[in-house]
């Protein structure tokens, strides 16, 4: 289910050039409604064009294949103006890749990983972000690692924030354009971590969740986002856990290592073989999978091969998919010069879910 909002003025103001940091200027080919569906932001710092395409923004530093489809239906109207000229960081092209087909594959899906609309409120409210109480102080917000939007909009309705801005490297966002419109004051855009387009501390809340582990830095990652948190603002993370695969005891213990030693092997070959040998692998993977899997999911009833496939190729087709101590990720915080203000709670994720919370959620606040 692809739940973009059309590209409205409000965020353009706000936007930067990835590579000079130059605001940028709109000139819209399509619009609706004073919103634009189709159009260009211009960089004259650095005559750099980036594309607006189905109602989301492409700003990223480097070209893409987005861009020479752009340039085929409208290269005359961007005289004066070149295509990004940056390298893509180590890994980021298989990234976009890998998790672009991983996003196709659930694009019609009411859920979200194994999470509802509603089940994404509650993880939110009372896990993740339960730090921030019922009053929350938060503005603006940035969403890394958005997906296809849903989690992003379910932050809109946790923290009540102003304007909340979702982003993703991979283009499937640009897949179905702007069949829903998203509330007022939601964006999306594709961009990197590692040059995003706005002013540096410029957020009361950036969060982040499953996304950093899957660059080729995790740390290099965090120490990127964290700057564009505003002065006593907040930083939420989460992080897959290195002892995630310890610790256990008796069957479970031998299944999860199991599962952990076949990742290990197969993560990296999938994630360099041809797309042809990746689609064929998880089609026929998530027909074995499908069975065993959607009984033990949260929506048994709404779950789909597709959510099988979705699941699966996340497992095993990132090039990228560190593990992280606890104390490292304390470490991160503290050398940013950030309080940590909350850690994720596993009681109420048991209350909420029935099952055991995975991985590392730390939120911390900048220190003013």
């Amino acid at each position: 289910m692809v739940i973009l909002g059309l590209v409205r003025p409000e965020l353009t103001r706000r936007l930067v050039c990835p590579s000079c940091t130059t605001p940028l200027d709109l000139r819209a080919f399509d619009e609706e409604g004073g919103r634009v569906r189709e159009g260009v932001l211009l960089c004259d710092g650095c005559s750099t064009w980036y594309p607006i395409v189905s109602a989301v923004p492409v700003l990223l530093d480097f070209r893409t294949a987005a861009h020479d489809r752009f340039v085929s239906d409208h290269g005359g109207e961007l005289a004066g103006y070149t295509l990004p000229r940056g390298r893509p960081r180590p890994g980021e092209e298989s990234v976009q890749q890998t998790f672009g087909e991983e996003w196709a594959a659930v694009v019609d899906s009411e859920l979200s990983f194994t999470y509802s609309e509603e089940d994404l409120e509650s993880l939110n409210r009372r896990v993740w972000l339960a730090f921030l109480g019922e009053r929350p102080e938060v503005s603006r917000l940035l969403d890394i690692g958005c997906g296809l939007g849903a989690e992003t909009l379910a932050l809109r309705k946790v923290t009540g924030a102003d304007e909340v801005v979702g982003i993703d490297l991979n283009l499937s966002l640009l897949a179905g354009g702007a069949p829903r419109e998203a509330p007022e004051g939601t964006h999306f855009a594709v961009a990197s971590i590692f040059a995003l387009p706005f002013e540096r501390a410029s957020f009361d809340l950036v969060y982040s969740q499953g996304v950093l582990h899957h660059t080729y830095s995790t740390e290099a990652a965090f120490s990127s986002v964290s700057a564009f948190v505003a002065e006593r603002g907040y930083l939420f993370v989460w992080v897959y856990g290195q002892e995630d695969r310890l610790g256990l005891d008796g069957r479970r213990a031998v299944v999860t290592r199991t599962l952990y030693v076949a990742e290990q092997g197969l993560r990296p070959a999938l994630a360099r073989a041809p797309e042809a040998v990746r689609e064929a692998f998880f089609k026929v993977a998530s027909r074995a999978a499908h069975p065993l899997l959607r009984p033990r999911v949260q929506h048994p009833e709404r779950w789909g091969r597709e959510n099988t496939e979705h699941y699966l190729r996340d497992m095993l087709s990132p090039r990228f998919a560190w593990r992280h101590r606890w104390n490292e990720v304390l470490e991160w915080f503290e050398r940013d010069d950030y309080e940590i203000v909350g850690v994720q709670s596993p009681n109420a994720y048991r209350e909420l879910f029935g099952d055991r919370l995975w991985g590392v959620g730390v939120a911390g606040r900048r220190r003013g």
